[in-house]
């Protein structure tokens, strides 16, 4: 647990020096944008952390959720639908000198042909749709994990902090009023 935390500390004073680039996040929270100590500094920047990997959970769930994939799903099963029956039409004119018999047996073969590749499409198109919901799932998980693993972290260090600052101020004793120093 002293490792985690000397981690975590380590982490935090390193996002303290860190140059970071300003990405489109969401402000901080009121009380953390006027924060003057370092720590507040890099509790705030945690926070912004946090809440930029949610922005980018959420886009992922939308682009998963989006109907794109389906519409192209759904115009490529038309179109291939449109070919075969355009291929059919194609070999019932070539071969209407042939026999009845000859020309029903291919037809029901070409109708087979469609079916199967009907229900072909029909089970991608299934599948796709199982595996997006299962994508948007997994990705829930992840931000449920995420988040339920950093606050309980954060909300502790917090905890241990106020009751730093109340200590290192207790023991400072009441100052309103900075005394000012002489340089010599």
């Amino acid at each position: 647990m002293k490792v985690l935390w000397a981690v975590l500390v380590v982490t935090l004073l390193a996002g303290c020096q860190a140059e970071v680039e300003e990405v489109a996040r969401p402000t901080p929270e009121p009380e953390l944008r006027q924060a003057t100590q370092p720590w507040e500094q890099a509790l705030g920047r945690f926070w912004d952390y946090l809440r930029w990997v949610q922005t980018l959970s959420n886009k992922m769930q939308e682009e998963l959720l989006s109907a794109q994939v389906s519409q192209e799903l759904s115009m490529l099963m038309e179109e291939t639908m449109r070919e075969v029956k355009a291929y059919k039409e194609e070999l019932e004119a070539q071969l209407g000198p042939m026999t009845q018999e000859t020309h029903t047996r291919l037809s029901k073969e070409l109708q087979a042909a469609q079916a199967r590749l009907e229900s072909d499409m029909q089970d991608v198109h299934t599948r796709l749709t199982q595996y997006r919901n299962e994508m948007r799932l997994q990705a829930e998980a992840f931000q449920a994990r995420l988040k339920g693993w950093f606050e309980p972290l954060v909300q502790d260090m917090q905890r241990q902090w106020a009751g730093l600052v109340e200590k290192v101020q207790s023991a400072l004793g009441p100052s309103p009023t900075a005394l000012p120093v002489e340089n010599h």
